[in-house]
């Protein structure tokens, strides 16, 4: 063996000793953890349920917001804040933070009325202030919301009349700046055929045959997910026409220009499917639907390249029409939510979330109330498909939507029509989930929002000392620059900042001793 034989050798056993060392600190994670990185839960509630397509079941809140610190170190929650009096801020259900500043947006579900978007810049404890004025969602009913690429528009999905809105955002304070930038309309500007559930029309809570024909008798989009390589095709699943359609967003514009193609959510097999959300895989190209009528999830194959190409031909200013009836997806896989012999028309799934480790796809069925946990194929052919890991329950009825805590460890389940979040920890290694005992009454929970504080923000909503000042995205040739000057961001981090990378870096430590402990199996 030569000397550089041997010194290669010991840099190499020093290394593999202090990746030992690190993995034998797993054991502390969750204590450090605990005091590394501070996240609240914004947790929404319904608060006039005849305002709603759907019927609750459970007790229409009188503050609709509640804001909670988590603990990791025993997946308890403390109570910080509740507000949101029900005459201002009526049926907040769906929210999401913004990606690098401390503010958070939520959105109304009226039927009725249009809907509208709060956004609240998000104190240390829990403190909410109005971050600007609330802006129209241009439509009715409004039930999802992203941020683009760029972080200077948000997108706003209505699900009673289909529409969906680009609004004008402030890259540097994440501040609404409204109106309405664009509005597309499936319909053509055609009027709802269906009537609201109070005007004597179904209530969409329910799954038998005479209530899906009315819940299919107009398009109802219920997401929009931009495809995180390049931002250019907005997936939008309709559960009224069983269709994910594909939208060109032009970026430059902030606009949704055209409809490019819609293919089926599901197998055809004669029954309804109802897509309602999207989600993609964050390593494979892969991406996920969840069907809400049929109980099915659809597992469809992304053609990047043809992602990349479509982008370009953005770039370069050609006339987008000529991708009209190309696809980027090919479904692959259809697999069941609930047991076979479980009725389909006693269960409608509500939330998918792929777990961000990439090994696991979770859904909710209210009905069967409970969480259907998967696991991903990793390699070969089926790389990205599914297998059933199990069902369990949620200790609670109508399981609407769940999030896991910033580390991926825990999962908090909001069961709405028994007015209550429960707490589970979630095994990294085979996926199942065990009951921590923790439960917390909340009146008709409809949206758990997971926020980890990057800072403190000003009155002007910036922050004092932000974390990672750009928009996460998924790209290949990404770097940390800012989304629009380009420029490299220099941000002199704290020992918070540091203490937050290291425990982050942990986590992925632990996730891929589970992932190596798997292969070795």
């Amino acid at each position: 063996m030569t000397l550089m034989d041997s010194s290669s050798n010991k840099d190499f056993q020093r290394q593999a000793e202090s990746m030992a060392s690190t993995i034998r600190s797993e054991s502390a994670w969750d204590d450090e953890m605990a005091f590394s990185v501070d996240q609240l839960f914004f947790v929404t509630c319904y608060s006039d349920f005849d305002k709603l397509a759907h019927g609750p079941r459970g007790i229409e809140a009188k503050h609709s917001v509640h804001v909670y610190r988590f603990h990791p170190h025993d997946g308890s929650m403390l109570l910080l804040n509740i507000c949101g009096p029900a005459g201002e801020v009526q049926n907040p259900a769906f929210s999401i933070c913004h990606p690098r500043l401390n503010v958070v947006y939520t959105c109304t579900e009226d039927i009725v009325n249009n809907g509208k978007i709060f956004a609240y810049a998000l104190g240390d404890n829990g403190e909410l202030k109005p971050h600007g004025e609330p802006v129209d969602a241009g439509g009715t009913s409004t039930c999802y919301l992203t941020i683009d690429r760029a972080g200077i528009n948000m997108l706003a999905v209505n699900y009673w009349d289909s529409t969906l809105a680009v609004i004008p955002l402030d890259h540097e304070t994440g501040k609404l700046l409204g109106p309405i930038k664009s509005l597309y309309d499936p319909k053509a500007g055609g009027k709802v055929v269906a009537a609201g559930r109070v005007a004597g029309g179904v209530n969409h809570s329910n799954n038998d045959e005479s209530t899906i024909k009315m819940r299919q008798a107009d398009p109802h989009s219920h997401a929009l997910v931009l495809d995180p390589y390049v931002g250019t095709i907005a997936y939008v699943p309709c559960l009224g026409k069983d269709l994910i359609r594909e939208f060109f967003y032009n970026r430059e514009d902030g606009k949704i220009e055209m409809e490019l193609n819609a293919l089926p959510s599901g197998l055809r097999s004669g029954m309804p499917d109802g897509p309602r959300y999207f989600e993609f895989h964050p390593n494979f190209n892969i991406a996920y639907c969840i069907n809400e009528l049929s109980a099915t999830v659809t597992v469809f194959e992304v053609d990047r390249p043809l992602l990349y190409e479509m982008a370009q031909a953005s770039a370069d200013g050609h006339d987008m029409s000529k991708y009209k009836g190309k696809s980027t997806l090919r479904l692959v896989q259809s697999i069941k939510t609930i047991p076979n012999a479980f009725p389909t028309s006693m269960n409608t799934c509500g939330r998918i979330c792929v777990h961000r480790s990439g090994r696991f796809v979770l859904v909710s069925n209210r009905g069967h109330q409970s969480i259907a946990i998967f696991k991903v194929f990793q390699k070969g052919a089926k790389r990205g498909e599914l297998k059933t890991v199990g069902y369990f329950h949620t200790r609670g009825e109508t399981p609407r939507h769940f999030n896991f805590d910033a580390s991926g460890q825990y999962l908090l389940v909001a069961n709405q029509d028994t007015n209550s979040v429960a707490i589970f920890n979630f095994n990294l290694s085979s996926g199942e989930i065990k009951y921590t005992g923790n439960e917390y009454r909340v009146p008709s929970p409809n949206f758990v929002c997971c926020c980890p504080l990057s800072g403190n923000v000003d009155d002007s909503g910036t922050l004092d000392n932000p974390v990672g000042n750009e928009v996460r995205v998924n790209d290949d040739n990404a770097s940390a620059t800012d989304s629009d000057s380009g420029s490299t961001l220099a941000v002199t981090p704290t020992k918070e900042d540091l203490m937050k990378e290291l425990a982050r870096a942990r986590q992925e430590i632990a996730a891929l001793k589970d992932e190596l402990s798997v292969l070795k199996a």
